[in-house]
């Protein structure tokens, strides 16, 4: 079986007919049907019924579409690992700035000293568009608040205190900690559900559990967008400690912070697992993590 010839084979699969395949390869349809005819021949199966004007996979082709799509796929990949030890490459990183951003910067320092030919693309994204751009294989890696989805695989970094923020002049802002029960009224200003689905949910599980009836009066697309809210007045927030907030705003403890929790995590696709200079890069990930602990105990 050649390769080639099987990536051949994938396009007219993919296209629905050798003409428009033939199109897409810039290719000659003559030229295409022989090669397909000749992988066929070297497979042993008959992969395509030939229509006057259409093609249809016959289910042996069905089978080697999908096996052939994964192969393309892992090969494709061990290649740019290859071209990544050898000549350097790009890493692509989404991430959440207010939970991460901090750890990213100590992490790329140290991880371009010992791979300097490497370049870092980092990406700013809300949780649905990091899910999205990985699935996609548009980045390599996210960091982020840990949410399920059976195509990731999850490495946990760190857990962050979900905390309340309020403007200066609020009654909170002069407590050191709150109970939970304190927030039983309040304008809640929220991280948009849509794009940060599992903080939502979160959010929300949290005031179920501690039975508290907080009144949602906003949502929105980045924390930037929610500090400026509590700043001008519209109410209070539930953020992760140390997210990137106007300097005038309070971070207020909760009393209940060891029920609420926000895991932070890289995470990859589950059939691409991470190459050697990716897996060099997870690891100054947990270096910097620990390296955090030890100088903040």
């Amino acid at each position: 079986m050649q390769i080639r010839q099987l990536r051949y084979f994938l396009q007219v699969a993919k296209s629905g007919s050798i003409t428009a395949a033939s199109a897409q390869l810039r290719m000659t349809q003559p030229a295409l049907s022989r090669q397909i005819k000749a992988f066929e021949d070297d497979c042993g199966w008959k992969l395509l019924d030939r229509g006057a004007k259409s093609i249809r996979l016959t289910t042996a082709g069905k089978v080697v579409q999908r096996e052939g799509e994964a192969l393309i796929h892992d090969m494709d990949r061990r290649i740019e690992g290859i071209r990544r030890e050898i000549e350097g490459g790009t890493i692509r990183v989404a991430y959440a700035p207010s939970l991460a951003g901090k750890l990213l910067k100590g992490t790329m320092s140290r991880f371009l000293q010992f791979h300097a030919s490497v370049k870092i693309e980092l990406h700013d994204k809300s949780s649905e568009e990091m899910r999205q751009l990985l699935l996609d294989d548009q980045v390599d890696l996210i960091v982020s608040a840990e949410f399920p989805n059976k195509e990731i695989t999850w490495q946990r970094l760190f857990d962050k205190r979900l905390c309340l923020a309020v403007p200066p002049k609020h009654p909170f802002a002069r407590s050191n900690s709150i109970s939970a029960d304190a927030l039983d009224g309040e304008k809640l200003l929220l991280l948009a559900r849509h794009e940060y689905p599992e903080y939502y949910r979160g959010v929300v599980q949290f005031f179920q559990d501690h039975q508290i009836n907080a009144k949602i009066s906003g949502e929105f697309d980045s924390i930037e967008s929610v500090s400026l809210a509590i700043s001008a007045g519209l109410g209070v927030a539930l953020v992760a400690e140390g997210s990137s907030l106007d300097s005038d705003l309070c971070l207020v403890a909760l009393e209940e912070s060891s029920a609420a929790l926000v895991p932070v995590s890289v995470g990859w696709r589950n059939d691409s697992a991470p190459d050697t200079i990716t897996n060099n890069f997870i690891a100054e990930l947990l270096h910097a993590t620990e390296s955090n602990k030890r100088s903040s105990d």
